[in-house]
């Protein structure tokens, strides 16, 4: 691998491997159960009941995050805010994957999980949803691995931030010869 990529290697890594994840579960999804497979039938088709409160189904989102916008054709606005969003990562990455602990692993999870609804949106006419969570009295919306790889990565990029903010404010508080506040 060349020397321009080999400090964004965990990145790539991380990158690629959610990316060929959703792909391929979605594949499995869609070879494997019909398309809007969420209820169960009369005749005993219908959804993959893996436990009681997580099922495997097989739907469709034309929107963004819980179907927002399915109303109308908005896949060529989110795949072009999506590609801008890879874009300001791709150019502020110095910053944004070396400087931070474990930056590298939080945004190959964004990035691989980006790739996976562009690509659906892009190759298809929806994204294919089929992690259906069964919370006590909510029926959590459907979603995919792309899905998942996003949120982890983005929270786990703030929580990163936020744990170096405040290793650097006590840095600054003990270099100032103030007492360092508790939890800090």
């Amino acid at each position: 691998m060349g020397s321009r990529f080999r400090p964004y290697l965990t990145f790539w890594v991380v990158a690629l491997v959610g990316l060929a994840a959703d792909l391929w579960t979605k594949g499995l999804v869609g070879r494997h159960l019909p398309f809007n497979t969420y209820f169960p039938e009369a005749d005993g088709s219908g959804p993959l009941q893996l436990l009681p409160r997580l099922w495997i189904v097989h739907v469709g989102n034309k929107g963004a995050a819980w179907g927002l916008g399915s109303d109308h054709d908005v896949r060529p606005f989110l795949v072009l805010l999506a590609l801008a969003v890879l874009f300001f990562v791709w150019r502020w990455r110095q910053p944004l994957l070396r400087e931070l602990g474990g930056g590298q692993l939080a945004f190959g999870l964004f990035v691989g999980g980006t790739l996976g609804n562009v690509h659906d949106r892009v190759f298809g006419d929806h994204v294919v949803d089929f992690i259906d969570v069964h919370l006590p009295y909510y029926r959590f919306p459907a979603f995919n691995i792309a899905d998942a790889c996003i949120c982890v990565g983005v929270g786990l990029y703030l929580w990163l931030s936020y744990r170096q903010d405040a290793a650097r404010r006590a840095a600054l508080a003990s270099h100032a010869g103030e007492d360092v506040p508790p939890g800090a």
